[in-house]
């Protein structure tokens, strides 16, 4: 059979299967094997002694790598009544999921999901967030079955967006099933450059230039939105096939229409990649001209470029542009790079400057670890110490902080 007609016939199956006016708060969440032990470990009786923002607790143990003990102390928002706040808790769950994917303990995030919103439906209801994020668990873990039965027959009580899509086509693609997400975005009546470029390029990958071609044109017919994200699909292809001339071609079309950030951000990172420095170049000075055609993610980029290409004096003259409003997310870009390669120096004096800068930047725990394992890996033990101190009197000023509110 088909992937055509199979996949159809999948999806027939699955619209069968779906529950009829069942209430959302009995509704469980189809998540196949759930085969985690995780929740299991997790200690019922745990009680912290004084009142503090509960998220604040988790995200801090997050941010300090320590995941399990997140976990434990999350349970006390399905059993302690202070910890109110539908919102609140959902963005914990979200952050403690995300962490876990980030992590690659996709069983380990499942398992968080199905404890709190099939277990605890009561207490607990996802948004589309926390949906997303499961999606893109099994996805990543090769389990798209799993994400399709789920996307299916939850849109009773999760109304599935544009990202859920895309997640699902590009698992498809990215698992061999390229005719199935095919057939997934004609069901769907989806016109969506970002799906389409998925599928555009697994058939470009598969040498079926007709069939990219085709479909770049089908897309075309019914939408002029987001043409820059196909054009750039091709774009990276052709470089990667070594024919810089029709690469160059598409390019040049691409530029000469207005481009937004995110496709100009692609762009740079394509040149970049392909050692087309003097066309990089020219389109970031370009992207700067218009506060529309830049952000922040455009500085990480054009960085970390310059890092690839060891131009670390450029990297850090680039950083420091005028145009460009730094985050704490910017610096610890740029300091971890300096201490991948070694250059304390350079990466202290960042440390420094967000040390001294307006309240809103302060190091992240991220920045401190990039520092204790650079001074580590240089041998400057005292200096790591130093920095752990640090990092350890900053956690505890925040807990302060909040605990004081």
């Amino acid at each position: 059979m088909s992937a055509y007609p199979c996949l159809s016939i999948h999806f027939r199956n699955w619209a069968k299967k779906k529950p009829k006016g069942i209430s959302v708060r009995l509704f469980r969440f189809p998540l196949g094997r759930v085969p985690s032990l995780l929740t299991d470990k997790l200690d019922p009786n745990i009680s912290l002694n004084r009142r503090l923002s509960l998220r604040f607790r988790v995200r801090s143990l997050i941010e300090l790598s320590e995941l399990d003990k997140a976990a434990q102390i999350s349970l006390l928002s399905v059993r302690e009544k202070r910890y109110h706040g539908w919102d609140t808790k959902v963005m914990m769950c979200n952050d403690l999921i995300s962490s876990m994917c980030e992590a690659k303990r996709y069983d380990d995030a499942i398992a968080l999901f199905h404890h709190f919103f099939n277990e605890h439906h009561k207490v607990f209801f996802p948004d589309i967030s926390t949906f997303n994020l499961i999606v893109k668990a099994f996805c990543d873990d090769n389990r798209v079955d799993e994400a399709l039965n789920l996307y299916i027959r939850t849109t009773i009580t999760v109304l599935p967006n544009m990202d859920t899509r895309r997640l699902l086509t590009k698992g498809l693609v990215d698992t061999g099933r390229i005719y199935d997400a095919l057939i997934f975005l004609y069901s769907r009546n989806l016109w969506d450059s970002v799906a389409y470029s998925y599928i555009i390029r697994g058939f470009l990958d598969l040498g079926e230039h007709y069939m990219a071609n085709h479909l770049s044109h089908e897309l075309f017919n019914k939408t002029t939105k987001g043409r820059a994200v196909v054009d750039a699909t091709f774009v990276d292809y052709w470089f990667k096939q070594g024919d810089d001339e029709k690469a160059m071609e598409v390019y040049t079309s691409l530029i000469s229409r207005s481009v937004c950030a995110s496709t100009g951000n692609t762009l740079l990172k394509i040149l970049f990649d392909n050692g087309k420095e003097t066309e990089a170049w020219d389109l970031f000075n370009a992207m700067l001209t218009n506060s529309l055609t830049f952000n922040r993610d455009t500085l990480g980029t054009v960085v970390n470029a310059c890092f690839k290409l060891r131009r670390f004096k450029l990297a850090l003259q680039t950083f420091k542009r005028p145009e460009f409003t730094r985050s704490s997310r910017c610096y610890a870009n740029i300091i971890a790079q300096f201490c991948q390669h070694g250059m304390m120096s350079q990466a202290q004096d960042l440390f420094d400057e967000i040390c001294s800068a307006p309240r809103y930047l302060s190091p992240d725990v991220p920045t401190f670890r990039s520092l204790i394992n650079g001074y580590a890996k240089a041998g400057r033990v005292d200096d790591a110490v130093r920095m752990l101190q640090l990092m350890v009197d900053s956690t505890f000023l925040k807990f302060a902080v909040h605990s004081a509110h």
